[in-house]
């Protein structure tokens, strides 16, 4: 048991070091990091766009706060990969096979939650609320306001986007069949529903184009779980043709 303590202390020591390394980095890089993630916001704003803070502290710990989820963004993968490596010794051989790919895919779709949400979500939203804006209500956004919209916004749509992992996960182990989800799709459709309005801010707009990927999604993952349902079946027949031959 000490052993396999010791190599798992060394491997987050290990990603720790390269976490507070890539913070660093990060910290000094703050504010081109800070100036592509609120590209949307400004560029939705207009040719002049003004972001303001109201306490002496609040840039500081704005970049801060930046370079924290940037270096943890970056460093993910990082850390996903060292508890790999302390798990799949106890792994038997179906294990991994299953379990690697997804979470290569699980890691792909969290990012791509992100990336939806800055190139899909931040500019279509940002644009419409700021057009409200008249010559006697100016929009004047706050630093750290904005940062805490940002983060709040791009791991709720990485979260999200792990729904087919889940899904996968629970059909695999027999909690859920995919029959059940069908006949219950309604229901499903309405728990992403309510999810979506936990997760995004206030307003119908962002929950709707949070809500709307994830029952795509859900779709999705019914026609790739059948795929491969019917490709396992498909192996096992071969298997067992081919131990009959001989």
């Amino acid at each position: 048991m000490i052993p396999h303590l010791i190599e798992l202390r060394n491997r987050l020591l290990r990603y720790m070091l390269i976490l507070i390394l890539t913070l660093l980095i990060c910290f000094w890089q703050a504010d081109t990091l800070f100036a592509w993630l609120s590209h949307p916001l400004r560029d939705a704003l207009g040719p002049h766009p003004v972001m303001i803070f109201t306490a002496p502290h609040e840039a500081f710990f704005t970049y801060l706060r930046v370079a924290m989820f940037f270096s943890f963004f970056f460093t993910f993968p990082w850390l996903l990969s060292e508890l790999w490596a302390f798990i799949v010794p106890g792994l038997y051989e179906h294990e991994r096979s299953l379990f690697t790919p997804l979470l290569l895919i699980g890691g792909l779709l969290f990012y791509g939650g992100g990336l939806f949400a800055y190139f899909g979500v931040f500019p279509f939203a940002f644009k419409f609320f700021f057009g409200f804006a008249t010559d006697q209500i100016t929009a004047m956004p706050s630093l750290k306001e904005s940062l805490t919209l940002f983060m709040r916004m791009l791991f709720a749509f990485g979260l999200a986007f792990e729904l087919p992992m889940v899904l996968l996960l629970l059909m695999h182990f027999g909690a859920v069949t995919a029959e059940q989800l069908k006949a219950n799709r309604g229901y499903v459709v309405l728990i992403i529903f309510v999810l979506a309005a936990v997760l995004t801010p206030p307003d119908i707009i962002t929950q709707i184009m949070l809500a709307l990927p994830m029952c795509l999604l859900f779709e999705l993952t019914l026609v790739g779980h059948r795929f491969l349902k019917k490709r396992a079946h498909a192996a096992e027949e071969e298997a067992a043709s081919s131990e009959s031959n001989s």
